[in-house]
């Protein structure tokens, strides 16, 4: 087996939402038709398969790519290729087939009994079908009535959900954990609060001083859909006024390759807040979790042993989870200074649960040393068979919890050859990108190196010294020796604890 090529998994880059016009009375581009946030490829989704002996099922997976208007590349989680039996199943699906993982049960749908007439979906043979209860069982179960298959199978009452439609971007019937009017009405106050304290003309005076150009901002919208999120983005330049010019850093122009620029007012542009360290979020708080690009305001309401929270969005009425790296302490912007959350401030935090935000999916020692700002540039590596012992550059994109980050790959594309391959990837695959390390003098025989081969550093140890600083390396997965200049080698060091060790010698030759 011969070191290969990192090639593509089927995931591009994801395509990135489209924004309208921030608001009417700017003249800025033309309305542009975007995928809804849970087709972009990457994003986790449910899928309703097209043979008939599945109607009424719906099953996780992934979006690989867009394929035309209507359709999308699906990639099963547990449904496999009847051809190899070993691989998983990608098919091409009706867009209308696909809607967001069902949201999970609220504390109040827990505590609710089912009863004989109750639409469910039963988890069974790795997806979820829609059934009718018929009967209520002496041991605690339940019997279901599924009228696709004319079926009748017995379920314990964690095997059930209770059933909704995706319609319109919504759960029909909403989600049963409703906000309490007067929690709603705090949200409400929240906004209006902070709106009757910006002075208009201090905030266009303070965005004139700040926001020339090249600066790195964060830009908001009104748009349906996108209130309360802030995308990263930078000055490209002022336009009259009111309205700037901004590049957006993860969004991307129809052609999905170009940055996508547009105008903004001095309303909907500020600097990005500083982040807070070793925060410990409480139920409560209220946050910004870093999603589908984007930083969307929430509320932790939940904290799980994993050390990942729950967040609620208001807007959406969606429940999601984190891991610290993707939320931060929500601040207002307010002419020119940053001010916590108004309602927070007096909330005595008394008898308050607190939500330890270690991603505790690996041992407590380890994770503290494995984390990483989004943004940030790291290494992966990859239990593939053909790249074990390799690394490839890449930068953090997002945190999506149970140990998982998505990332987006410096020199692999994805399947089109023009986007950086973006992937999701397990925390304990990631480490820092190694200290420079200059080797002034040859290397010697023994010498354990990385190798920079297709894209990708590779573990090596030096068997023999050539010529002009040439050396041969031998690789112990593959089997394979290959020549490399003193140029294309580093000095081989291994990330532990925290520290990056040196190994100068192999151990086995």
């Amino acid at each position: 087996m011969s070191l290969r090529p990192r090639q593509s998994p089927g995931l591009p880059s994801p395509a990135n939402q489209r924004r309208k016009a921030l608001k009417k009375s700017i003249n800025s581009r033309p309305n542009r038709n975007r995928l809804p946030c849970y087709l972009k490829p990457g994003a986790t989704v449910e899928i309703n398969p097209e043979d008939p002996d599945f109607r009424g099922s719906w099953f996780l997976g992934k979006v690989v790519s867009i394929q035309s208007s209507d359709k999308i590349q699906v990639e099963y989680n547990t449904l496999l290729d009847e051809e190899t039996g070993t691989k998983l199943l990608k098919e091409d699906i009706d867009m209308s087939r696909l809607r967001p993982p069902a949201p999970l049960m609220s504390e109040r749908e827990k505590k609710k009994v089912i009863v004989v007439g109750d639409k469910v979906d039963a988890f069974y043979g790795d997806g979820w079908w829609e059934g009718d209860v018929t009967e209520v069982l002496a041991d605690g179960k339940f019997s279901v009535y599924f009228r696709c298959s004319q079926e009748l199978i017995s379920f314990t009452k964690n095997q059930l959900r209770f059933h909704r439609e995706w319609v319109d971007d919504a759960w029909e019937p909403p989600l049963a954990e409703k906000e309490s009017e007067e929690d709603k009405a705090d949200g409400e106050e929240d906004d209006e609060d902070v709106l009757s304290q910006v002075d208009l003309e201090a905030t266009r005076a303070i965005a004139k001083q700040m926001f020339s150009s090249g600066t790195v901002v964060e830009v908001s919208s009104d748009d349906e859909g996108f209130q309360g999120c802030w995308f990263a983005a930078k000055v490209i330049e002022r336009i009259g006024e009111d309205k700037y010019l901004v590049e957006y850093r993860d969004l991307r122009e129809e052609d999905g390759i170009e940055p996508l620029k547009e105008e903004t007012d001095f309303i909907h542009i500020r600097p990005p807040p500083p982040r807070e360290e070793d925060v410990d979020f409480a139920v409560g708080d209220k946050v910004d979790a870093f999603y589908n690009d984007g930083w969307w305001v929430g509320v932790v309401n939940d904290g799980f042993k994993d050390g990942t929270v729950g967040v609620f969005f208001r807007l959406t009425r969606e429940k999601m989870r984190f891991g610290r790296q993707g939320l931060r302490l929500h601040k207002d912007w307010v002419n020119g200074t940053w001010q916590p959350p108004l309602k927070g401030e007096e909330i005595k935090r008394t008898n308050v649960s607190k939500v330890s935000c270690d991603r505790s999916v690996r041992p407590k020692k380890t994770i503290e040393k494995q984390e990483f700002s989004i943004g940030a540039t790291v290494e992966v590596s990859s239990e593939e068979e053909g790249f074990e012992d390799s690394w490839f550059l890449a930068r953090v994109i997002e945190y999506r919890g149970d140990g998982k980050c998505l990332l987006e790959y410096d020199n692999i594309k994805a399947e089109d050859g023009k986007e950086p391959l973006r992937e999701e990837v397990d925390v304990s695959l990631i480490r820092p990108q190694p200290l420079e390390s200059v080797m002034v003098s040859p290397f010697e025989r023994h010498d354990k190196v990385d190798a920079l081969y297709n894209d990708g550093w590779w573990v090596g140890v030096i068997v023999k010294v050539l010529a002009k600083a040439n050396y041969l390396v031998t690789f112990e997965k593959t089997q394979e020796t290959l020549r490399f200049h003193h140029s294309q080698l580093r000095p081989h060091q291994e990330w532990i604890d925290g520290k990056w060790i040196t190994s100068s010698k192999s151990q086995k030759v």
